[in-house]
């Protein structure tokens, strides 16, 4: 239900849209980002900033060159 009152409108969902509205979060943070970062992304901040940490030291471990800047797509 949403209010016409002047002040921020309030929204009530019911758990089916809920569910609904979590789902399509999900499927584009999977079609974004692929699953693993999608899976990364839905953490509590604490854990997705430990994941992500993880993520670095590995890619360091493997020799990846940190110092370049990200450009993102690689051509």
């Amino acid at each position: 239900m949403i209010t016409d009152s002047p002040s921020a409108p309030i929204v009530t969902l019911t758990a089916k849209q809920r569910r609904n509205l979590t789902k399509i979060m999900r499927d584009y943070h999977v079609r974004a980002f692929g699953e693993e970062l999608a899976r990364i992304n839905f953490l509590p901040e604490p854990l997705r900033k430990q994941a992500v940490a993880e993520m670095i030291d590995h890619a360091r471990h493997k020799g990846v060159d940190l110092t370049r800047p990200a450009l993102g797509v690689t051509p």
